[in-house]
């Protein structure tokens, strides 16, 4: 290969939890290519409301955003050429960068058909249901294993093979990354201090975007009254503006409890999982982060394929293995949702307390 610059297109477009997950690869890209060309240079192609999130990663040199809400938005009221004359310009866009290579990390159509615009001659990508991988140049499958990021690490390998260059992807295993810039830390952590909250401090992530993945209220509420009975620790509420209420809900009649729920963004939720003292959470991405940043870890799976082989002895998974489990996006219990609800609160309790019980 002649020694030149790559300049490599990484598509992860969503959501919270998969771009965590997805975060050590351009680090084994980086490696993969470092060891024939002088300069490598990774463009992380994500949705509009996540460039923050990946803006701070050490080996990412340039973010784009993908217009998704403008692209909806022209489909949904049947403006066609608009929405033709959008596309063009976008895929102008792309190709103003002259990507060599394109990593399609979601396996998606619209993720395939974004490395296809790209014009970047290689490709790499999942093979997948949508047969978006007939828009790329090589595919594998996705592998099915309990370790975290499994499918991520599986690519990589699978680009270091197809290129032939185990020694060079060897040299920096994969490695969860999530950083933030020092005035989003300065911001989240001026919001704490209003409320009175000093480190050390827990950190709670009851909320994500199914229900299937919610862990009952009344089983929060139990928790929290477990834990105080062993530490005066603050605890800190995070989730989203829509969460806010209910994480309202768990604050009453609790000591040295806020909810920070729809006042931070998403870039200061990091921060301030990056410097909690442990963590307790569903399969959301707030609670993937204590892994990232290796903080003692409880982590309630339920509808969801657990990780049960982490980076980070300090992660602990609570799952019940079920007939039905994992069902994902299709619960067959009506609304029952028994494989949360039988995770009990002192089962929680039980994995926290070596780390609060001081």
């Amino acid at each position: 290969m002649p020694q030149h610059v790559q300049r490599i297109l990484f598509i992860r477009l969503s959501a919270i939890g998969d771009i965590v997950m997805a975060s050590g690869l351009p680090s084994s890209i980086n490696s993969i290519y470092a060891s024939t060309a002088p300069n490598v240079e990774i463009t992380w192609l994500v949705e509009a409301p996540y460039t923050g999130l990946v803006s701070a990663h050490p080996h990412v040199n340039n973010v784009i955003a993908w217009p998704k809400s403008e692209w909806k938005a022209l489909a949904k009221r049947r403006q066609y050429w608009q929405l033709v004359k959008v596309v063009w310009k976008f895929r102008q866009v792309l190709r103003s960068h002259r990507f060599t290579v394109a990593v399609e990390a979601q396996g998606l159509l619209k993720s395939a058909l974004l490395a296809f615009l790209s014009g970047a001659p290689v490709r790499f990508g999942f093979k997948s249901k949508e047969n978006s991988h007939l828009l790329l140049t090589h595919t594998t499958a996705k592998p099915m294993s309990d370790e975290i990021s499994s499918e991520y690490r599986h690519l990589a390998r699978f680009i270091a093979d197809t290129q032939q260059r185990d020694n060079a992807y060897n040299v920096k295993p994969y490695q969860l990354q999530v950083r933030v810039l020092s005035s989003v830390n300065a911001s989240a952590f001026d919001k704490l201090s209003l409320r009175g909250i000093t480190q050390p401090f827990m950190v709670i992530a009851p909320f994500t975007t199914r229900p299937q993945k919610h862990w009952p209220m009344e089983h929060w509420e139990t928790l929290l009254e477990k834990i105080r009975k062993h530490t005066r620790m603050p605890i800190v509420i995070l989730g989203g503006p829509s969460d806010a209420a209910h994480a309202e809900s768990l604050t009453f009649g609790q000591e040295s409890i806020v909810s920070l729920a729809g006042n931070l963004t998403l870039e200061e939720s990091v921060a301030i999982a990056s410097k909690c003292h442990a963590l307790v959470g569903v399969d959301t991405g707030l609670t993937h982060l204590g892994t990232v940043f290796n903080k003692p870890t409880v982590a309630i799976f339920g509808s969801t394929r657990p990780y049960t082989k982490t980076d980070s002895a300090n992660t602990h998974i609570i799952y019940k293995e079920l007939s039905c489990t994992p069902c994902k996006r299709r619960p067959t219990c009506r609304g029952k949702f028994d494989c949360m609800k039988e995770v009990t609160p002192k089962e929680v309790l039980n994995r926290l307390l070596p780390y609060i019980n001081y």
